[in-house]
């Protein structure tokens, strides 16, 4: 009995084709076992009872630079021929290339063919639907398919967990606290009302005038005897009055202007308020008086914002500004 020339498919069978020697061609179209896959290697074997425990390797035939496809779909077209001289000539292309794609071709000998047979790995390749499978090779297929369906339901159950953790830190962050704990506030910077210290009018200054010492009159020293001269008058200076003192400036000490006076204040204030954050310096008055143009209206904007003390506001708060009517 002949022994039939056939290929090794992915779950480990053999698949027979043809017999030796028969001086037939035979024509097969494979599909790739995986997404993508960028090459084929197709092994083929010599056995007498049609299985894999006495099969006898051939040979391989390695097609590369297969375009990306899905796994199942037609891919590569494969023609082997048994010639009477035992030799056996196996020609592979890419149906995506067309007629001009690039052919790989196997020629083993038979005669010459080393009787020792070897196994390989499991090849990367699958038979077209159309072909008639072995027994097992669906069950094969099922099987695969199963396992890749639980790694990806695991994968979907470990996001879906990832998603749920995330929700609840960010309920918890923005919700119960979590980012006060965080990042406590710094209540070093509050600000305060400042009131206007009251101006002390400086104290009349009693000024003295020190009256100065009367000049004695130098002694005249007698002239010689043959001419007199006349005595001199004696000389009286008059009082000299001491410089008057500056007047004295008292510094008057200026409250720099809130940063809300640069704030570019809407003209119309909508109905539910207008934001507005607070920043050092601000106070209710000065905010009252660039929003309303009237600093007695500051009571309005704290109770709007549930502000028990006006003069202690924090800066960095943002708080809404009502309508002035």
């Amino acid at each position: 009995m002949a022994s039939k020339i056939g290929i090794k498919i992915a779950n480990g069978e053999f698949y027979p084709i043809m017999e030796e020697n028969s001086m037939t061609r035979k024509r097969l179209i494979l599909t790739t076992v995986h997404d993508n896959q960028p090459s084929m290697q197709i092994d083929l074997y010599r056995s007498a009872s049609g299985v894999m425990s006495d099969a006898q390797y051939i040979g391989s035939l390695v097609v590369e630079n297969i375009k990306p496809k899905l796994k199942g779909d037609p891919s590569i077209e494969m023609v082997i021929s048994s010639k009477s001289s035992g030799e056996i000539i196996a020609d592979a292309i890419d149906l995506d290339t067309g007629a001009n794609g690039e052919h790989y071709v196997l020629t083993v000998s038979l005669k010459s063919l080393d009787e020792s047979s070897r196994d390989i790995s499991i090849p990367d390749f699958e038979l077209e639907a159309s072909e008639p499978p072995p027994s097992g090779l669906y069950q094969h297929a099922n099987r695969i398919r199963q396992e890749e369906k639980r790694s990806s339901n695991l994968w979907v159950f470990i996001l879906i967990g990832i998603i749920l953790i995330l929700g609840l830190a960010a309920l918890w962050f923005f919700l119960f606290g979590g980012k006060d704990k965080l990042f406590p506030k710094d209540t070093s910077a509050v600000t305060q009302i400042l009131q206007p210290e009251p101006v002390r009018q400086p104290e009349p200054v009693t000024v003295i005038k020190a009256e100065p010492e009367p000049v004695k009159p130098e002694p005249v020293k007698p002239e010689p005897e043959p001419v007199k001269q006349p005595e001199p008058a004696p000389v009286i200076k008059a009082p000299v009055e001491p410089p008057a003192p500056k007047p004295q400036t008292q510094t008057v000490r200026k409250r720099p202007p809130a940063p809300v006076k640069s704030y570019k204040v809407p003209a119309t204030i909508p109905r539910n308020g207008a934001p507005y954050t607070i920043r050092w310096g601000d106070t209710l008055w000065d905010i009252a008086d660039a929003f309303y143009r009237n600093p007695w209206l500051y009571p309005r904007i704290a109770r709007y914002n549930n502000i028990k003390n006006p003069d202690l506001i924090i800066s960095g708060r943002t708080i809404r500004i009502p309508p002035k009517n």
